[in-house]
């Protein structure tokens, strides 16, 4: 790790933030609110109008996908990017600019062609709404497997019909559920993008959203009461700081163990655990033997709270109560679960497991680790992950990735950069209200390796708090190699975990 100041990423996020602009002329072959009258195989153009220096395109692919295609009026560089989304989806994700995009000089230009779309269904991302959706099977499809390729094919006739010509190099850069889009697009439909960024990728989907609902219920005892509060998470934190250090490089080699923060008998206070609390952070460290890879990472303990560790009620009204709930309900098994259905009603065992991936694998699961075809058309792939996410824990993209090696000839289309004391998608730790972002510049990198054959090496990782004012913290990271040995700590509950997953 090596620590400086990034002069050039924080000059080039006030560019961002003062919405910078290119100059040059775009051969465009009709005006924009002309596109409204272009033939889509697949659905319409709804509405096209100028604004922002783009020429704004919003549309819907049948039967109810609605998408957005933002074109530069003057200087397009003949790049396309398509951004995905998070949670559920539901709702065009805002495209200001490309996500890890901070300091790549064409979108800080505004001359890349920049689209997304909801993935067919109206709703919330963050899974708090009951998703009745799931009631649809085409509803399923769409949001499982086959959005990000329709609006590819859409959005190349929107491009040429504006410009008179497609994009010469398409990338795809997601986050969460976009990382999980992402590798869905690389094993699935290989021709489609030249380069994919996938972030903290739910691509093991169905086991994911098991592993959260076991989350919620762990923490719930017998009464329905929380056994580890919020007001126990600083000291358990700083315990962990203390024994594995501030900034943790690779969590599988802290051997903390949360007995040592056992109160003495009788005793219940912030500074301490108890026994229960103590038996409940060893299971959130390990994980769910069996129905997911490893649990939560040492280091990312701030980022419990409002998912299972909650501030009022029940841990069963967290947000990953709701993650885990929605999905079981109406998407993970063939028909949506009764009325009734609780999550106290989920049998934590192999056959649920079993079950779920059968769904799983048909529509919602990315895990072949044979990109072979990827590859032979050209395409790279970036991998990322902080090692701190407790809503998607990184040990699951280490397993896929390591299965991805294991295949031989990854180095020259794939790398995989894990980030010490990142959170989920790198904002954190609050998902809600995050205190500190961290900002890899990653779309440049692998636009360069695309279209010159430049291959990343290390990458710079500036931390600056949610203002982008201040600097908390500068890394340099090294592509990550998942067959390496690791030298885990003795006793660490991070490493010894059941490989799970169909890779």
């Amino acid at each position: 790790m090596m620590i400086r100041k990034p002069l050039v990423v924080m000059a080039a996020l006030a560019l961002v933030l003062s919405g910078a602009s290119a100059a040059g002329a775009a051969p465009a072959t009709v005006n924009c609110g002309g596109l409204t009258a272009a033939h889509l195989a697949q659905g319409k153009v709804t509405s096209a109008t100028v604004a922002d220096g783009y020429c704004q395109v919003q549309g819907v692919l049948l039967p109810a996908t609605r998408f957005t295609v933002k074109l530069p009026v003057r200087g397009w560089t003949g790049q396309y990017v398509q951004q995905g989304c998070s949670g559920l989806c539901g709702e065009v994700p805002d495209l200001a600019f490309p996500l890890f995009g901070f300091s790549c000089p064409a979108a800080l230009a505004k001359t890349l062609v920049v689209a997304a779309d909801d993935t067919g269904h109206t709703g919330d991302p963050l899974s708090t709404a009951p998703a009745t959706w799931g009631a649809d099977p085409r509803a399923r499809v769409e949001w499982g497997r086959t959005s990000e390729h329709r609006l590819r094919l859409a959005a190349d006739t929107v491009m040429t019909s504006f410009y008179g010509y497609g994009p010469t190099y398409r990338y795809f850069d997601g986050c969460s559920t976009g990382g999980r889009q992402g590798l869905n697009l690389a094993q699935r439909f290989p021709a489609d993008f030249d380069g994919i960024l996938a972030g903290a990728p739910a691509n093991n989907e169905a086991p994911l959203a098991l592993l959260q609902a076991w989350l919620a219920v762990r923490n719930t005892d017998s009464r329905g009461g929380q056994i580890l509060g919020p007001e126990k998470i600083p000291a358990l934190h700083d315990a962990v700081v203390r024994a594995c250090g501030d900034v943790i490089q690779d969590p599988r080699r802290c051997g903390f163990q949360p007995s040592s923060l056992r109160c003495p008998a009788g005793v219940d206070r912030p500074t301490c655990l108890t026994g229960a609390q103590v038996a409940a952070v060893v299971a959130f460290y390990r994980g769910p033997a069996g129905l997911y890879n490893g649990g939560m990472p040492y280091g990312s303990e701030l980022g419990w709270t409002g998912l299972f560790v909650v501030r009022s009620g029940s841990p069963l009204n967290g947000n990953a109560a709701a993650i885990g709930f929605n999905y079981l309900k109406y998407l993970g098994y063939p028909t949506v679960l009764p009325d009734d259905f609780q999550l106290t009603d989920v049998r934590f065992t192999k056959a649920t497991f079993d079950r779920l991936n059968r769904v799983g694998d048909a529509l919602y699961n990315a895990n072949d680790p044979d990109l072979s075809a990827f590859r032979a058309h050209g395409g790279k792939l970036i991998m990322y992950h902080g090692w701190a996410d407790p809503f998607i824990p990184p040990f699951s993209t280490v397993d896929y990735y390591r299965a991805v090696q294991q295949r031989g000839g990854a180095d020259a289309y794939t790398r995989l950069y894990l980030i010490p004391a990142g959170y989920h998608c790198l904002f954190g730790p609050e998902a809600d209200s995050p205190s500190e972002v961290a900002v890899p510049e990653l779309l440049q990198p692998l636009m360069d390796w695309v279209e010159q054959g430049t291959a990343p090496g290390t990458i710079n990782v500036p931390t600056l708090n949610s203002d982008f004012t201040d600097l908390i913290r500068d890394v340099d990271v090294e592509p990550f190699d998942a067959l390496a040995p690791v030298h885990a700590a003795p006793g660490s509950l991070n490493a010894n975990y059941h490989y799970v997953g169909r890779y």
